[in-house]
């Protein structure tokens, strides 16, 4: 008589009472409790090397926490505006005691070094904040994969434990009277662990991993410089030739770049930095900021090319118009660098009376002063002259002289001016 399949796929029916009291399926019984039991217990030792592994990460992202906190205390803006600020100071002193062109550049020399230090200063401790921030976003992600897996191993060792109970709960019920009652120590000792204690994730408690990103350093902000008008430096010039000629017919390179030419600002690009594209990229910056940081020194100074159409300043020559552009500046009436006024403040006909006879000028010499409803206008289609301004404040373009003619502004272009032997020929091109 053959087998039944229905019986061989389901396996021995350990519901009948006469075949559970068989040695047989007692010991089948027997290899199931240790089996599920000794997996629990692995499981229990498992759960608590991830949970070991998961604090002990958490102390080391505690720790690399404190290193970002006191990296970012290294980084202290105030001490390097105060440096910056003491080199300022010293170079004008030195330009100020000094007799030639010699000593004007040793003095900018000295600047332009001591500049570079702070700079190297503040970008070291920059460099180490970021460093610090990486290596703990690069923990924090570390450790939140310790504490899912130290989760994911706590759960199976405490369904291995629920398992390891139903399996002795079942062996003890149908052997129950029996010499079989009894379990193998080990299982039991394994399973009394996990059921006090699973992994020791709960008597560790829970441990928020931090997830806001860390706020970045605050950034060094420099103090609005004073104004300072292009005045040449006496003394001894340059011992090469090279001079702005604002007049000539063709133009340097210097001049259509201050008027924004956008085809030799390309052509001086190619000339200093070829076509690597970090290089490229670090020259159209310090360009720009050249560029921008002349027109704002000459605004700041009131060297501005006055519209065509307004009637007032067709009255005075271009150095007189400045003069009286300079006048109302002193009276707080600003060209704002788009064609009106900061602020939105307007001058009286008394206001530019004042500004007229402040320049130098008498008042009653101007023919056509501004209606109220005109004095908006003044500044249409004004502009910084910032060819004309470099010309008459730096015109052989040395170190020296443009130092002194932006003043703080000469800061942030450190890294052009270590490269300005390279850059200054090129500024004087008139064939690029």
């Amino acid at each position: 008589m053959g087998a039944d399949p229905d019986k061989l796929e389901r396996g021995p029916d350990i519901s009948s009472a006469g075949e559970s009291a068989s040695p047989e399926h007692a010991g089948s019984r027997r290899r199931l409790v240790e089996t599920r039991c000794g997996f629990a217990d692995m499981a229990r030792r498992e759960a608590d090397a991830a949970s070991t592994r998961a604090l002990e990460a958490r102390r080391q992202y505690d720790g690399r926490l404190q290193a970002v906190i006191r990296a970012e205390a290294a980084v202290d803006p105030v001490a390097a505006h105060a440096a910056k600020d003491e080199a300022h100071r010293a170079f004008r002193t030195a330009v100020a005691a000094a007799r030639g062109y010699e000593q004007v550049e040793a003095a900018a020399n000295s600047w332009l070094a001591e500049i570079n230090k702070v700079n190297a200063r503040v970008r070291a401790t920059e460099a180490a904040v970021r460093r610090e921030r990486d290596a703990a976003r690069a923990q924090q992600r570390e450790l939140t994969e310790l504490y899912e897996t130290a989760e994911s191993s706590a759960t199976m060792a405490a369904e291995a434990t629920k398992a390891c109970q139903a399996a002795q709960a079942a062996f003890e019920a149908e052997s129950s009277g029996g010499a079989e009652a009894a379990l193998p120590p080990a299982a039991g000792s394994g399973l009394v662990a996990v059921a006090e204690s699973p992994a020791g994730v709960a008597a560790a408690g829970p441990v928020a991993v931090p997830g806001a990103t860390l706020p970045p350093p605050a950034p060094a902000r420099l103090l609005a410089p004073a104004p300072v008008g292009p005045k040449p430096i006496d003394g001894d010039q340059p011992g090469d030739w090279l001079v702005i000629d604002i007049r000539s017919s063709q133009p340097q390179a210097v001049i259509r770049l201050m008027r924004r030419d956008g085809a030799v600002f390309a052509i001086l690009v190619d000339r200093l930095a070829g076509r690597d594209p970090a290089a490229r990229s670090c020259w159209q910056l310090l360009l720009s900021n050249f560029v921008d940081a002349v027109a704002a020194a000459a605004i700041e100074d009131a060297w501005l090319e006055f519209g065509q159409d307004v009637p007032f300043w067709s009255q005075f020559t271009p150095d007189e118009a400045r003069e009286v552009a300079r006048g109302l500046a002193a009276l707080g009436f600003r060209f704002d660098g788009f064609g009106s006024f900061v602020g939105g403040r307007l001058p009286s006909q008394r206001d530019l009376a004042l500004a007229v006879g402040a320049a130098g000028l008498l008042p009653v010499r101007i023919r056509r002063w501004p209606a109220p409803d005109e004095a908006a206008a003044l500044f249409s289609g004004a502009r910084p002259a910032g060819d004309a301004f470099i010309a008459a404040g730096a015109p052989a373009l040395t170190l020296g002289e443009l130092v002194r003619l932006l003043g703080r502004r000469a800061e942030p272009l450190a890294d052009l001016w270590n490269d300005w032997d390279r850059v200054r020929p090129l500024l004087f091109a008139t064939n690029l």
